[in-house]
């Protein structure tokens, strides 16, 4: 069986690309919050020129020192994951301190820790990226597990909680997001899903939360609060989860790169020559063209 190239994929910086972009943008933005911009001319100079930027220097970059396998991807997952951590936690601050209007001074904070959390994905994420040279679908893994243990953490948090539900959703969707983060990233150094094992768990936890639904009907001929409901919605789609990656543990992806699939229409027409009918010779037929198909009717 021959090696695995150690160099990166070009879908691999197709992500890394994008994400830079997204990060010049929302460096951007913290810039001109830090310095207070009002005037929209002056505030949009900074996202367009650092969204510009960014993706130009990794361009250099792996121009100048072609990147390993893994570590574009791997770098791209930990800006969207450290952004989203930041994003998460200014949340969590901003539910349990009252709610409400965002002054400057708030966005300030808020936009300098989402800031400050997505360079350290992204740093960690490159550090990541070389000790492991990570499979792109193990850093799909991370990033769909992540999204898994924050929804079922917020239905969680919401269905069980006695007082503020809201604040017990932010709580326990932020802790639930970091825990899918840990758990899968721990499983992706000796696990790497498929892409068609990946979209059966998606399914999975979609049809267990969705199944699991039924649970309202019975609420219908109850005095409990059917927020409640939400418990139930949060352990199916988990369990859903579950049992489909057990299920699509081994299913593999078609991987046929480099081929184009056309469409093959069920029949296809051509124009040929009459042929000659039984006992003439060729000089004797009959001459001008016919219409043919040919295929499966």
């Amino acid at each position: 069986m021959p090696a695995k190239s150690d160099t990166r994929g070009s879908e691999e910086m197709g992500f890394l690309y994008g994400m830079s972009i997204a990060y010049g943008v929302g460096t951007g933005v913290w810039i001109d919050g830090l310095a207070k911009l009002s005037d929209p001319g002056l505030a949009i100079l900074a996202p367009i020129g650092l969204a510009a930027a960014f993706p130009i220097g990794v361009y250099f970059w792996d121009d100048y020192d072609r990147l390993h396998r893994g570590v574009p991807s791997s770098m791209a997952t930990g800006l969207a994951l450290g952004a989203a951590e930041g994003i998460a936690i200014s949340g969590v601050h901003w539910q349990h301190t009252g709610g409400g209007a965002i002054s400057s001074k708030t966005f300030q904070g808020y936009s300098t820790l989402t800031f400050l959390s997505a360079t350290g994905g992204g740093v960690g994420g490159y550090f990541f990226g070389e000790w492991l040279r990570p499979d792109p679908r193990s850093l799909a893994f991370i990033a769909s597990s992540s999204a898994w243990g924050a929804i079922a953490g917020t239905m969680l948090g919401a269905g069980a909680s006695t007082g503020d539900w809201k604040d017990a959703a932010s709580i326990v969707g932020f802790v639930g997001y970091n825990a899918g983060i840990a758990a899968t990233g721990a499983l992706s150094t000796f696990y790497v899903p498929s892409y068609n094992s990946l979209k059966y768990m998606w399914l999975g936890y979609v049809a267990g939360t969705a199944l699991s639904s039924v649970v309202y009907f019975f609420y219908l001929s109850s005095d409990a609060n059917p927020r409640h409901g939400l418990i139930a919605n949060a352990a199916g789609g988990l369990a859903g989860l579950g049992l489909a990656a057990v299920l699509a543990a081994d299913v593999t992806d078609d991987d046929r790169k480099g081929q184009r699939a056309y469409f093959a229409p069920p029949f296809q027409l051509g124009m040929t020559p009459v042929p000659a009918l039984p006992g003439m010779s060729m000089s004797s037929s009959p001459g001008g063209t016919m219409l043919s198909a040919f295929g499966e009717f």
